[in-house]
């Protein structure tokens, strides 16, 4: 009853495939309840033995052990079929009640684990086509945020090498998908790393095509020989 209650009061209920959980709980608590209370009518059958009042006095006919011993005989053959009769229903009830437990236990763990999975695929952060292409190229390795020029530009870069559009990385930076350890200087570099949501958001993505890549992620090499021809 208090594993029922529980239940009944958490947030279980709002998990599609609880209803006939409960209600298979709720059938396990009503077959233990008529399993004990098959046990208790075999008890209440089971002829205990003690000592029977004595005959009044002066009575003309008192009892002999050996009438004792025939009522005794007499008691336990009415006995017997009733207490196994009990005996049977609280088994069949007691199965009752394994057989649904062994089920809802398999049933609670399967709807919880399909619950979240649903719960993780619809609430996975949507990406655009150039913050999937910089999230996967992070995700390699990491990267590093830091200044640059006598400007001091912000720029990011992956660990190999790749320069990040910074707008992009901005973006990622905002929606909690990338991490920033501010713990150095952006003169020394801060480490880049991707984080849980964006590797949700990685996994949720169907990639884009190559001009999308290129606009979030370009060589160096590629951007010096830019900045020669302007």
């Amino acid at each position: 009853m208090f594993r029922l209650a529980t239940l009944d009061g958490s947030q279980y209920t709002a998990v599609p495939g609880s209803r006939p959980a409960l209600e298979l709980l709720a059938s396990v608590v009503s077959a233990a309840s008529l399993a004990a209370s098959d046990l208790a009518c075999a008890l209440e059958a089971n002829p205990l033995e003690g000592a029977p009042f004595p005959g009044p006095p002066g009575a003309p006919f008192p009892s002999s052990p050996a009438d004792d011993a025939a009522v005794r005989t007499a008691r336990h053959a009415e006995a017997v079929p009733a207490m196994a009769e009990h005996l049977a229903d609280a088994a069949h009830h007691l199965d009752l009640a394994h057989t649904g437990c062994y089920y809802l236990a398999g049933g609670i763990t399967r709807d919880l684990k399909q619950h979240t999975e649903q719960a993780q695929a619809t609430s996975a952060p949507r990406i655009t086509g150039s913050q999937y292409a910089a999230l996967s190229a992070l995700s390699q390795g990491g990267g590093r945020l830091y200044m640059s020029g006598r400007k001091g530009n912000l720029r990011a870069s992956t660990t190999g090498g790749i320069t990040l559009n910074i707008t992009t990385f901005n973006a990622l930076n905002v929606r909690g998908l990338v991490r920033v350890d501010a713990t150095r200087s952006l003169v020394q570099g801060q480490r880049i790393n991707v984080t849980a949501e964006g590797e949700r958001a990685l996994a949720q993505h169907k990639p884009t095509t190559a001009p999308a890549r290129a606009a979030a992620v370009a060589p160096p090499a590629t951007q010096q020989a830019a900045g020669r021809r302007r």
